[in-house]
């Protein structure tokens, strides 16, 4: 009987590393969800980077980064943002919204009216929460009919009072044409 010491060396060299690989997994995990809120801190995470729709006339199509459901049977929205400056747009507001119409209208189930934005910075570092109110169903209607309005030209867009997002619009040329 010839104990084989190069085989039982590369086990356990296999499992050294399966165990250092769990203890890493365990710990990221953790420290991924120590951003939440306390509002979320018991809560459990219920859809992660997941497609909603709704249906009717105005269809929405939303993917949310996080939805966590907490002890009173209520989901959260949790959106994930990286910025080299910490702040919160109206952008984030429109989109959460968004989101929780078609969470709404897919799953049925109560979405708070209110969302978290955790916004790090481009390296990686730090990360601050930030609640934020969303449009109510009615307001996530509004602007998508609007948006349809302004794209099958039926309404003529205005100009922004920020000088930023009219450099960056898709739309410079025409409007600059128009006068």
């Amino acid at each position: 009987m010839t104990i084989d010491l190069l085989g039982i060396g590369a086990a356990l060299i296999a499992f050294a590393l399966i165990v250092v690989w769990w203890i890493r997994r365990r710990h990221r995990r953790a420290d991924a969800d120590t951003w939440l809120p306390p509002e979320l801190q018991t809560a459990k995470l219920a859809y992660a980077e997941r497609l909603f729709r709704t249906d009717g006339p105005i269809r929405i199509s939303a993917r949310v980064d996080r939805v966590y459901h907490d002890r009173a049977g209520r989901l959260t929205l949790v959106e994930l943002k990286t910025r080299g400056r910490d702040a919160v747009y109206a952008s984030d507001v429109i989109e959460l919204s968004a989101q929780r119409a078609a969470v709404i209208a897919t799953t049925g189930e109560t979405v708070s009216a209110h969302a978290y934005v955790l916004v790090r910075g481009t390296g990686g570092q730090g990360g601050r929460t930030h609640r934020v109110d969303l449009l109510t169903e009615a307001q996530v209607t509004a602007l998508a009919e609007r948006r349809q309005a302004l794209l099958s030209g039926e309404l003529q867009a205005s100009r922004t009072c920020i000088q930023g997002l009219c450099d960056r619009c898709a739309f410079l040329r025409p409007c600059r044409s128009r006068g």
